[in-house]
């Protein structure tokens, strides 16, 4: 997937993650994530986990934590419109940037992608919360990258449809998952 077909849903301020026990030969030493549950207590927006104004997060980041760094979350228009639909529709305030469809700029470089799951306030969770990585690689040979993520929108698909299958036993948390994009700046 090109870059030029994904569109700005928002930012995050993320610092490399240690990785989890269990993970050690899937994951590298240490890997980003957007999810607040495995990172590093970071500056977020009042009520969700990302900024929909790239100069609030850029002052947020530089004022108060200058080792972070701010990424662009972003998705595919047919994942956003499902995605808004799903959290309660498009004029929630934390959808702006979704809205608007912009897309992701040129100049951005997508890092890879990951699998998040968002609670009705836009918190997030990640495929890492529940292990999925390892067994992502036993099953459906999917390598991840030097930050974690998965390399391409066809591969990270293909380990969320295979994770929402999972026997109830093994269900990851009861929330919209989808995959986003990861990018600089």
């Amino acid at each position: 997937m090109n870059s030029d077909e994904l569109i700005v849903a928002g930012y995050v301020l993320v610092v490399p993650t240690p990785r989890p026990a269990g993970q050690e030969y899937v994951l590298p030493g240490t890997f980003l994530t957007i999810s607040d549950c495995l990172m590093s207590d970071l500056p977020r927006p009042g009520f969700w986990d990302w900024y929909v104004d790239h100069q609030e997060a850029e002052h947020e980041r530089m004022s108060r934590a200058p080792h972070a760094e701010t990424v662009t979350v972003a998705m595919t228009v047919e994942d956003a419109l499902n995605f808004m639909q799903q959290q309660g529709g498009a004029e929630q305030p934390y959808f702006d940037l979704l809205r608007t469809q912009s897309r992701l700029p040129a100049v951005s470089t997508v890092l890879g992608y990951e699998l998040v799951g968002a609670e009705s306030t836009l918190d997030f969770h990640s495929w890492h919360c529940h292990g999925y990585a390892a067994e992502a690689f036993d099953e459906l040979r999917v390598q991840l990258n030097e930050f974690g993520l998965i390399d391409t929108y066809a591969q990270a698909t293909r380990v969320l449809t295979w994770m929402l299958r999972q026997p109830p036993e093994n269900q990851p948390a009861p929330v919209e998952w989808m995959v986003v994009a990861i990018a600089r700046p």
